[in-house]
């Protein structure tokens, strides 16, 4: 016979999804995405493989840009307390040291729209995309350009921090380093692990330097929302590889990060089981898989903040979310992930919020539009009508309850 736990989260957590600001706005001319997916290269790529151009170019997306109101006021409708957003580096500073009055005013009315929704907000300053110009530079690559990052940052804290909570300097270093420049599935297509590296490393002196040059700026918390996979060896051997090589390679950037971070920003999808040599298994035959492929693992979850909890710093969720267009795992799926977190905060970890990956039905990279990670459906047949998913509801309940009603 089936049992019932009511797991009591704490006092003000904070409920919530996430979005990106290239993912959803649309029409991201001057940034080095648009131009990559929009390039002739890109496009035969795709038609030699038979898929069809459109359908991997974000064009307009989901026309955020515009529709922003509407969206913050369904995700308040779901009993949503916070949001994550990112505001476009692209779109503010078109050219090399020419901020756009326009934009900042622009990003002025979707904060103060969250704000008016109830939302607090957590602002993403770089999340995977470029200027043009600073992506004809070399971007990250080259050291000297940070300071090209750190005086936008600057000027972005300056003009919004009055409606800002948390601010987030760059989201997944590590996965934005291994897309562009080692598989090569991202702009600006390389394939160098030494390429990697350096982009890894100048993100994290970046990230310093925004957190030296702002503390006398702003009083709001300044953190990463770091991409962290649950590495488990499958025996002694490979348990010794996992310390040793993975653990390392998936923290690049936090080992040197954390201290500096006001909290801890956890991006939570997958997890790896690490075999003998090394070898890495992600979509295990005994585990359900999501849309892309991706191993459901809930526990995973526990197992990464339980890492972080010597660091004796706040943690919030930043992402975290399932692709599933049929809308049949996700309710489960977030229940599953909440359990977990809750035993970790049970055990003396300071979780203080969750953010699901994602809103909307949204742009998802290299992958297109057909992953559909959305809380809210977006029918791309019908002028991006948002339907909200049954999954959503059940999430509201437990956004506006705070607590988790988990049947075992």
């Amino acid at each position: 016979m089936a049992s019932r736990q009511i797991l009591k989260f704490p006092e003000g957590f904070l409920w919530g999804a996430a979005t990106a600001a290239h993912q959803i706005e649309g029409n991201n001319t001057n940034s080095d995405w648009w131009a990559w997916e929009n390039s002739i290269k890109r496009h035969n790529q795709l038609i030699a493989k038979g898929k069809h151009p459109k359908d991997f170019c974000s064009d307009i997306a989901c026309d955020s840009y515009n529709r922003y109101d509407e969206d913050f006021a369904l995700a308040q409708s779901l009993s949503h307390n916070a949001t994550r957003l990112s505001i476009e580096w692209a779109r503010i500073e078109p050219k090399e040291g020419k901020f756009s009055e326009q934009e900042f005013e622009h990003y002025e009315k979707v904060l103060q729209s969250a704000k008016f929704h109830g939302l607090q907000t957590f602002v993403t300053l770089q999340h995977f995309t470029l200027p043009l110009w600073f992506a004809a530079k070399g971007g990250f690559t080259r050291k000297e350009n940070v300071v090209n990052f750190v005086k936008f940052a600057e000027a972005a804290v300056k003009r919004l921090d009055h409606l800002t909570d948390f601010w987030i300097t760059i989201n997944e270093p590590e996965g934005y380093a291994s897309g562009g420049y080692m598989t090569g599935v991202w702009p600006p297509g390389k394939k160098s692990f030494l390429l990697a590296l350096k982009v890894v490393k100048n993100l994290a002196v970046a990230h310093q330097e925004i957190k030296d040059k702002l503390k006398t700026v702003t009083g709001k918390p300044i953190g990463i929302a770091y991409d962290i996979i649950d590495y488990q060896p499958t025996n002694f051997f490979s348990g010794i590889i996992e310390k040793l090589f993975y653990d390392r390679i998936n923290k690049l950037v936090f080992y040197r990060t954390v201290d500096s971070c006001d909290f801890i920003g956890v991006n939570y999808y997958f997890h790896h089981h690490v075999g003998l040599f090394g070898k890495r298994t992600r979509s295990e035959s005994h585990h359900k898989l999501t849309d892309v492929g991706w191993s459901i693992h809930p526990e995973g979850l526990e197992n990464v903040v339980l890492k972080m909890k010597k660091y004796n710093k706040p943690i919030y969720i930043t992402e975290n979310g399932i692709a599933d267009v049929k809308d049949t795992k996700r309710e489960q799926f977030i229940k599953d992930h909440l359990r977990f977190l809750h035993r970790a905060i049970s055990n003396g970890v300071d979780v203080k919020g969750y953010l699901y990956w994602s809103l909307l039905d949204n742009f998802e990279w290299e992958k297109g539009f057909w992953p559909r990670f959305g809380l809210i459906e977006i029918d791309r047949e019908d002028l991006l009508r948002r339907r909200i998913r049954s999954s959503s509801l059940a999430y509201a309940e437990i956004c506006k309850k705070n607590y988790l009603d988990y049947e075992i």
